[in-house]
């Protein structure tokens, strides 16, 4: 690649990482307009075209480079997309359930196809759809900036950024952590195209990259750890004393006992709608200790508490998780989970309080939170993620407990992205 060519590659590449897909086609149309001998930009090209859902255009690309070139990295991605024609389908598929309000199968669907990058932007924007439609606006969030990352003019996707936005879900996000959320999925596939190599492709592909965005964005949260107050340790420790079933002694005796329901103070703050404040006010006082007079003001404090409250707590929970303040997440999170029975967040309250616990390294208190979830929630919307967690919590203390999850999931979701080379190693241990 002479200098020329190399500064347009270049210009290119930064088009695609800025979510510019289309103008990073242009560029590489315009550098293979002087030949068809560079082997980068026909790969890049060809992959650009495969992201968009392009696969005979991509596949194309990629043959007249093998023709031509005898480039062994086109050979290999024709071979492995052979598999896409079934994506191409299942993809189909799932944009005809979702049309039906089959939203479940249109997720299982879309997350088959979300193994490979094919089609990316499209499936990407289709798992955001589900999500929104089953509430869980925080993971609707997180696909549809992935699409938005590979082509910030995608009309879907920035359909749904849009309903979004006016649900209030970017409106105290931090742009940085926007743009490391919209970058990802760029960043994998541009490495494997610098570095030259196809097993360096192959190494990411089929990834759920979720995890990583996670583990990326909890660093920063390190510092914050060590340096929580006094009174959310003492959250924390209580709600591990609950989920532990153990009280030790001093624990015991700084107990509030059982209070009086202060009606004047509840009055108060229903009028303003602090439902924190109704919470910490209802937190300690037991149903049978509530006067007959009284009953009518708690029943209606705990109406409040069971529809208003679960679906802030549970909100502003999901908002602290994303952000990677897992202390605060922790905190509103148990809040919901008080109230949440008969709930339509219910199932997702429970997820992400045991998903919560993982990310503070309770393993302990997040194995059971997972396999409570498991227990209601067999086939629910993240059976087989939990599943997944559980296999891989007890494979360190009860080997036969953690293969007995991995088969379990391997049995029930064949197709799921947890059936990975992790699992299949615990299966067959």
């Amino acid at each position: 690649m002479n200098r020329r060519a190399k500064k347009v590659y270049d210009k290119a590449m930064d088009y695609y990482e800025k979510g510019k897909i289309n103008k990073a086609l242009e560029i590489c149309e315009e550098i293979l307009s002087e030949g068809l001998d560079n082997s980068s930009v026909l790969n890049f090209k060809g992959l650009l075209l495969y992201q968009k859902g392009n696969l005979n255009e991509a596949v194309t690309v990629w043959k007249i480079n093998e023709d031509l070139n005898n480039d062994e990295i086109a050979r290999n991605y024709i071979r492995d997309s052979e598999a896409d024609e079934k994506r191409l389908e299942l993809y189909k598929q799932g944009e005809k359930s979702l049309k039906q309000l089959n939203v479940e199968k249109a997720l299982e669907l879309f997350k088959i196809c979300a193994e490979s990058d094919f089609n990316a932007i499209k499936v990407n924007t289709g798992i955001g759809i589900c999500y929104q439609k089953k509430g869980d606006i925080y993971r609707a969030k997180e696909y549809v900036d992935k699409a938005l990352g590979i082509d910030q003019n995608a009309v879907t996707a920035r359909s749904i950024q849009k309903e979004l936005k006016e649900n209030g879900v970017y409106s105290e996000t931090k742009n940085s952590s926007n743009v490391f959320l919209i970058g990802v999925t760029s960043l994998f596939v541009v490495i494997a195209i610098v570095a030259g190599s196809y097993l360096v492709m192959i190494k990411f592909k089929n990834k759920d990259f979720s995890h990583i965005i996670e583990q990326v964005k909890s660093i920063g949260t390190k510092e914050e750890k060590k340096s929580e107050t006094v009174e959310n340790k003492e959250v924390k420790e209580s709600i591990e004393q609950e989920n532990q079933g153990t009280k030790p002694e001093e624990i015991v005796e700084e107990e509030p006992k059982n209070e009086k329901l202060d009606t004047e103070k509840i009055k108060t703050l229903m009028a303003s709608n602090d439902l924190d404040g109704v919470y910490e006010q209802l937190k300690n006082v037991k149903a049978e200790s509530v006067s007959i007079e009284d009953s009518e003001l708690y029943n209606k404090a705990i109406k409040l508490m069971k529809n208003e409250g679960v679906s802030k707590f549970y909100d502003y929970g999901l908002w602290y998780f994303n952000k990677g303040n897992y202390n605060d997440a922790g905190i509103s999170l148990n809040k919901a989970y008080t109230y949440c029975e008969g709930h339509s967040y219910k199932e997702h309250i429970l997820f992400y309080r045991a998903s919560n616990s993982l990310k503070k390294a309770e393993d302990k208190t997040a194995r059971e939170q997972y396999e409570e979830y498991y227990s209601q929630y067999p086939k629910g919307v993240y059976t087989d993620e939990s599943l997944y967690q559980l296999s891989l919590l007890n494979n360190s203390i009860d080997k036969e407990k953690s293969k007995k999850y991995a088969n379990t999931l391997m049995n029930n979701f064949p197709h799921s992205i947890y059936v990975n080379d992790k699992l299949l190693a615990i299966a067959k241990s």
